[in-house]
């Protein structure tokens, strides 16, 4: 069998399995470049060495090494299906996903929140409304683009402050909402001219889309000094939730954030419980070098 049909074999087996079409879609994405190169080759005649030039062309093609990563990625869970399914050369599981580069989240301060929120501008008073409702479950529940759009009247609990959300793999989970999120969904609700059992609505009157989260944040980035997206947000709000633990509890509980966050495994979360950790043990730096000259008193230099 090649290649190019065992991926449509995939991708069906996927669907059955109830991946949403936006999952779907990052499959197809992700993986065009790796069939274009493969996908008339008989499963059986794919060496290890096959892969091993794709990922090289890879980088020789200027993607990010992040990019990278979640390519080979991809192509390593459809090889270790086909691996399961129909037998390959090689162990799919040897191969080896680059890191992605460590980079230091931003974590918002008060007045750059503020200011955020004080950007979000529309011509339309119901829009602004939505958006900063929007923003604020970003930023306060940690829940994904996907996850605002697909979100129910009846998901949220007001009494108990929590919300069910429908993550990847159409796996539910409970995450928390805050009082200032509760108040600008309400104030958004009842500007908004249309009825729905969805919470977010697009201009047109259907539930808004992934696409016009993606469009408004885009716009937004182009108005702040900083850098912001809504992935940015689901990392503040992950990071945030590992520096308050920290200060309230003397530990991060990053169990309970990975829960929250709808991870498969916890090592995913823990490069938030670090980022946590190297803001906590900055701000508690002592300066050795503060205790040698008494900074009023200068006269050395």
């Amino acid at each position: 069998m090649m290649l190019n049909r065992a991926f449509d074999k995939f991708i069906l087996e996927k669907r059955i399995s109830g991946l949403k079409e936006v999952s779907i879609s990052d499959y197809r994405n992700t993986l065009t470049r790796f069939l274009r190169s493969f996908g008339n080759t008989e499963i059986s005649q794919l060496a290890y060495d096959d892969v091993g030039s794709y990922i090289l062309g890879l980088y020789k093609s200027g993607l990010s090494r992040a990019t990278v990563s979640t390519y080979v990625r991809n192509a390593r869970i459809f090889l270790c299906w086909v691996s399961a399914e129909y037998g390959l050369s090689f162990d799919a599981t040897k191969v080896k996903i680059p890191k992605s580069p460590k980079k230091v989240v931003h974590i918002y301060t008060d007045d750059e929140i503020r200011d955020i929120f004080k950007s979000i501008e529309s011509a339309i008073p119901w829009i602004t409304a939505r958006n900063r409702a929007v923003v604020s479950l970003m930023l306060d529940s940690g829940i994904r683009q996907c996850e605002v759009c697909d979100l129910l009247r009846t998901d949220i609990d007001r009494k108990r402050n929590i919300m069910k959300v429908s993550g990847k793999g159409s796996k539910d989970r409970m995450v928390p909402i805050g009082r200032v999120s509760l108040y600008l969904i309400d104030r958004y609700l009842l500007q908004c001219p249309y009825e729905s059992s969805y919470v977010f609505m697009g201009r047109t009157g259907k539930p808004m889309s992934r696409n016009a989260v993606k469009l408004f944040t885009y716009r937004l980035q182009k108005e702040l000094p900083y850098s912001f997206s809504s992935h940015r947000l689901r990392h503040n709000f992950a990071t945030n939730y590992c520096i308050d633990h920290v200060r309230k509890n003397g530990q991060s509980d990053v169990y309970d954030l990975s829960i929250l966050m709808g991870h498969e495994s916890v090592e995913t979360t823990k490069k938030y419980e670090h980022f946590a950790h190297e803001i906590i043990a900055a701000e508690n730096s002592i300066s050795h070098l503060d205790g040698v000259w008494e900074i009023e008193k200068m006269t050395e230099f």
